[in-house]
Formats: C-alpha cells, sequence, structure tokens
C-alpha cells in the first residue's frame, strides 16, 4: 500500500510539473490615422432683423430682432478665422427708395467656447457694407483656430438716412471663412 501511494504521489507531481505553463509575448503593430479637414459650418437662427423707424428719428435707433449664429470651425495652421456680414440696400417696392447697406451698424457679442484659437476682436458699432464686414475674427493661432461657434449680432439703422416708405426685405449674407 505503500507502494502504492509512493507511486501515486510520483505521478500527481509530476502531472504538476507538466501543467506548468511557460511565459510567451508576442507584439503587433497597428495603424492609426485621423482625417480633419478644414470645417466651416454656420447656422442663421432668426434672420429676420426688424428695424422700426415709426417714432424714432436718432442716428442709432436700434432694431427689434437680432440674429445668432451657430457653428463648427476648424482652421489649418497660422490662419485667420472670420465671422462677417455683407449688407444690401434696402428698397421699396417701386425701387424709388433705398436704405444703404451703410445705414445700419452692427455690434456682435461672441460665446464661443474652445481653447484652442487666436485673440478675438468683434464688431462694435461697425457700419454695414456692400463689401464683407467683419462681426468676429479670431487671429491666426499656431495650431489653428477650432471652436465650437455663438456669436449674437445685434443691429441699429440711422433714421436720417430713412425716407418715409414702406421697404422690401432684403438678404443679408453671413459668412463663416477658415482656411
Amino acid at each position: 500500500m505503500y507502494r502504492r501511494l509512493l507511486a501515486a504521489t510520483a505521478v500527481i507531481a509530476t502531472n504538476l510539473v507538466l501543467v506548468t505553463p511557460a511565459q510567451a509575448a508576442t507584439t503587433g503593430t497597428l495603424s492609426a490615422s485621423v482625417v480633419a479637414p478644414v470645417l466651416s459650418t454656420i447656422a442663421v437662427t432668426n434672420g429676420t432683423v426688424t428695424c422700426s423707424v415709426a417714432t424714432i428719428v436718432s442716428l442709432a435707433a436700434p432694431c427689434t430682432t437680432g440674429t445668432a449664429v451657430s457653428g463648427s470651425v476648424r482652421s489649418s495652421r497660422n490662419t485667420v478665422t472670420s465671422l462677417t456680414v455683407t449688407g444690401a440696400a434696402i428698397n421699396n417696392s417701386g425701387a424709388t427708395n433705398n436704405v444703404p447697406a451703410s445705414a445700419f451698424a452692427m455690434t456682435c457679442t461672441d460665446s464661443s467656447t474652445g481653447t484652442q484659437h487666436g485673440a478675438l476682436t468683434v464688431a462694435n458699432a461697425a457700419p454695414l457694407s456692400t463689401s464683407a464686414v467683419s462681426c468676429a475674427n479670431w487671429a491666426a493661432n499656431p495650431t489653428g483656430n477650432i471652436l465650437s461657434l455663438s456669436d449674437a449680432l445685434a443691429f441699429t439703422v440711422n433714421a436720417f438716412l430713412v425716407p418715409a416708405d414702406t421697404y422690401t426685405a432684403t438678404n443679408w449674407t453671413v459668412t463663416l471663412s477658415a482656411s
């Protein structure tokens, strides 16, 4: 019986030694890439600016509604990013009277978020034009401008440049430029 126990112990010990695994390691590689093109998207909320000078004669009669612009921007390194508005004259139905784009002034407030961007400049009572006028401008940044855009645009009109008449709405263009 003692021999059987020794034989069984030897077999168990042998089996235990055979079961112990050897350590092994292997490596592989993976390829990671990022596609990040220049991005410039905007949405204009409340795209109707209403100005009434029925009872106000002033150099800067406030318009009762403004516009909000939201969107996303990602620019290349060392480039300027701009949000601009291009005005147009507003004509009466017979085109005999008009209010020039320069009769309007724009003030912009920026609430954009993002930590990677250049210094910001915003318009403060900037006269509109038939050429692009800067609302918000982010200076060149060594790593580019990356923002979640949120800007409010408020307008005034010089009532001295508005002849008495009824005017037809005219579209102005809001542009976000990134390169």
